[in-house]
């Protein structure tokens, strides 16, 4: 739940700076640029994912029952990191800047595909558990009444 949080919240500002940018005729190098470079947001989602990964590793190998406030601003990190990542997929599938061209319909295919996967994980598959469980314990029919 809070991966999904997470990421709906990232694709919103991210998809919203970017829009902006672009239609305040920031071009290519809108955004952040360093040394005339354009840092990519799939830059710092790349780290934030590495960062993610090392801070569960440590959570794991600290503490025997780490707490659950750090799972959970980690699973945040996790799904802001995850769309970050994913909205320049078109970016890493064609090895050029491809956002606001055609193929930059990639990036967004990825991002809907990825959302659907978290709100299946987050919404349905825990109802379909409950629903398993109740026909297991009530049968089929108490579902038909």
């Amino acid at each position: 739940m809070f991966a999904t949080l997470g990421f709906i919240a990232a694709v919103g500002v991210t998809r919203g700076v970017t829009t902006l940018l672009h239609h305040l005729g920031a071009g290519a190098n809108g955004g952040i640029v360093v040394r005339g470079v354009h840092v990519h947001h799939l830059v710092f989602g790349i780290v934030l994912l590495l960062l993610v990964s090392y801070a569960w590793l440590l959570l794991f190998g600290l503490d025997a029952e780490p707490p659950r406030r750090a799972f959970r601003w980690t699973a945040i990190a996790y799904g802001v990191a995850s769309a970050l990542v994913l909205d320049e997929f078109a970016l890493w599938l064609n090895l050029k800047d491809v956002y606001w061209q055609k193929q930059g319909q990639e990036s967004l295919e990825a991002l809907a595909f990825f959302a659907g996967l978290l709100l299946w994980v987050t919404l349905i598959w825990p109802f379909l558990v409950a629903l398993w469980r109740h026909v297991q314990l009530h049968g089929v029919r108490a579902l038909l009444r």
